[in-house]
């Protein structure tokens, strides 16, 4: 059962009692990632979630954060999105006060010590780095590059090696001040608990925090109206590509038709792309598609690791398993990738963490907790008329892009 409190700091608590588990999972959100920072700062969200792992007044030595949380069992970790910062723990449910006093305590007590942030400098350029030298997230990043031009969009999430060198620790601690406050956070926590207990916790470990303000992201809008292509020459025995196209946000009437034609083409063993570039012709082992939905955009993708000799063939095919999506989708394929996608939802719902990070995600972007089951009625509501028009409205080849890492030249199917 989900409840909700909002704390006098304009902090929100939301908590779904799982009372057959034996942990909680806990999951502190920011509202603010990527979008939110300005160009000479890229990467300033990342750099602040490392940092909060290097120690607080509490405890200074980050080995005792780690340890607060293994010791017991449990799992720590953090994340930076595009329009969000995630801290997140899962424990056995007994250690849920604790847990919470360490999260609100790197929150707001974290030290910022100089030695750490040049330590750190160095730890991010070499994440930077590993995106750089790997070909599959290379082209993910020139993807990225491709279709959100001169936008946080188009930039890794850790920023560039230009801003994490430059970037100072009043800058740090500026952006930290104007963004962690209380009305741009939320606390999501599910599995064995009563909610008054999480609340008090809440206001116990909250209480010296400012309410603050929201700070909207930068507002981005696709202007493609031309194919875009780009290649990186790497020495490598697979052509590695990513394909993209600009697609819908995640409150647009469009999403559940589009999730469910990207299940259709890339999700799974039993997909469309996997049986034609796979089984059928062996020109690739990993191939599939993906979305992303955001706040008011987002994107279909497809990615592969392609046979170096046969990669244009591989090209044509997806680009023609695509468009035979804009006409031709049987109501038994519809059907079944309806059946696999609630299938994996439901057993994700045992998982304290899927909970706590679906409350939250929801919770972040639109104040509105909506139940696995409600998210199921509207993809069982998607008809085959949906998928085939979204599939004509957004994979359009005048907005198709392109990037490909490997030996290779552009392909003329493109």
């Amino acid at each position: 059962m989900i409840q909700q409190t909002t704390l006098a700091n304009g902090l929100r608590v939301v908590t779904d009692s799982m009372p057959h588990t034996q942990s909680a999972s806990i999951s502190l959100g920011v509202q603010v990632g990527s979008r939110h920072e300005q160009d000479n700062i890229a990467g300033v969200a990342h750099f602040i979630e490392h940092l909060l792992f290097k120690g607080t007044k509490n405890m200074p030595d980050s080995l005792q954060i780690s340890e607060t949380i293994e010791q017991t069992g449990g799992t720590l970790n953090a994340a930076t999105e595009h329009e969000s910062t995630i801290y997140w723990c899962k424990i056995v449910s007994d250690f849920t006060k604790q847990s919470l006093n360490l999260l609100f305590d790197m929150l707001q007590n974290s030290l910022f010590q100089p030695k750490s942030i040049e330590l750190e400098r160095h730890v991010i350029i070499e994440e930077l780095n590993g995106v750089n030298d790997d070909p599959s997230s290379r082209t993910e990043a020139i993807l990225d590059e491709l279709m959100w031009p001169c936008t946080a969009l188009g930039r890794d999430i850790a920023g560039t090696k230009d801003t994490v060198t430059c970037m100072s620790r009043e800058e740090i601690l500026n952006f930290l001040s104007t963004h962690y406050v209380g009305s741009n956070i939320v606390l999501s926590v599910a599995g064995q608990l009563e909610h008054n207990h999480v609340v008090e916790a809440a206001q116990q470990y909250s209480a010296q925090m400012s309410t603050g303000e929201k700070v909207d992201a930068t507002e981005i809008i696709s202007t493609q109206s031309s194919r875009r292509f780009r290649s990186e020459y790497r020495d490598t025995e697979q052509i590695h590509m990513s394909m993209g196209f600009p697609g819908v946000g995640r409150r647009d009437p469009d999403r559940y038709a589009v999730d469910l034609l990207c299940t259709i083409l890339g999700e799974g063993m039993s997909s469309r792309l996997f049986n034609e570039i796979r089984e059928k012709r062996g020109l690739a082992y990993d191939i599939g598609s993906g979305v992303l939905h955001l706040d008011d955009i987002g994107s279909i993708q497809v990615f592969a690791g392609l046979h170096k000799n046969k990669y244009e063939e591989a090209i044509d095919v997806i680009v023609s398993e695509l468009d035979r999506c804009k006409y031709d989708v049987p109501e038994s394929e519809l059907d079944k990738v309806k059946s696999l996608v609630s299938g994996r939802l439901k057993l994700r719902l045992e998982d304290t963490r899927f909970i706590s990070g679906w409350n939250l995600s929801q919770e972040l972007s639109s104040s509105e907790i909506r139940s696995p089951d409600e998210v199921l009625r509207d993809i069982q509501a998607v008809t085959v008329s949906d998928v085939t028009k979204v599939a004509r409205k957004y994979m359009r080849h005048d907005r198709m892009n392109v990037s490909i890492v490997g030996p290779v030249r552009e392909p003329s199917v493109i």
